[in-house]
């Protein structure tokens, strides 16, 4: 298994493993067994994973503040480990070894909360497949009711008739099983953070 990384200071933490460094994700030229880590820096990583899982399926996101809906992202966009970009080296070939292994990787100061989330977690299996589903008209409209944006306040926003926004409202409730923007809103539970991807 090759390891890819785009940050050079972090490639001398894993001296056991040979880096590749990479500009973007879809210039690398790799095996599906391989593995991509891609360091939270900006909001562009959400993209770099999608593209990551892509090519190989193991990706890693590195970050310098652990964040409990940043790991919840990431994990649902395919990622196998969370975790620290500043841990020791012995951290890292630990989570280099249990990817390897065909394992997940999860820092345990998020492990507990991740754990008491676990119905959550189970919300999002059938959530996940609905967004997978979505137009692109779709998700728009749906990425302004996370918003909270009326019917009216979204055709303006997106340059449609308030007739079409209702249609497409109305759609997204069928969709999700809902009965009304409320029950949207809850049957979405606590993913609507998942906007950012959408």
């Amino acid at each position: 298994m090759r390891h890819f990384i785009a940050e050079k200071d972090l490639q001398g933490a894993l001296t056991q493993y040979s880096w590749t460094k990479y500009s973007t994700v879809t210039s690398i030229e790799c095996k599906e067994s391989d593995s991509i880590w891609i360091v939270a820096t900006n909001d562009d990583w959400r993209r770099q994973l999608i593209e990551a899982k892509q090519k190989v399926s193991h990706a890693v996101l590195l970050t310098f503040n652990y964040d409990r809906l940043e790991m919840q992202t990431a994990l649902m966009l395919g990622a196998r480990a969370y975790c620290h970009a500043l841990g020791t080296e012995s951290l890292l070939a630990s989570v280099a070894r249990v990817i390897e292994a065909g394992g997940m990787w999860i820092p345990n100061e998020l492990l507990s909360v991740t754990t008491s989330n676990i119905a959550t977690n189970l919300q999002a299996k059938r959530v996940l497949p609905t967004l997978k589903s979505l137009t692109n008209r779709e998700r728009d409209v749906l990425g302004c009711i996370l918003d909270g944006l009326s019917n009216k306040e979204i055709a303006r926003v997106l340059g449609i008739t308030e007739r079409t926004v209702k249609e497409y409202v109305g759609t997204l409730l069928n969709k999700f099983r809902a009965k009304d923007r409320i029950n949207l809103l809850l049957r979405l539970g606590e993913f609507s953070h998942l906007k950012d991807v959408l």
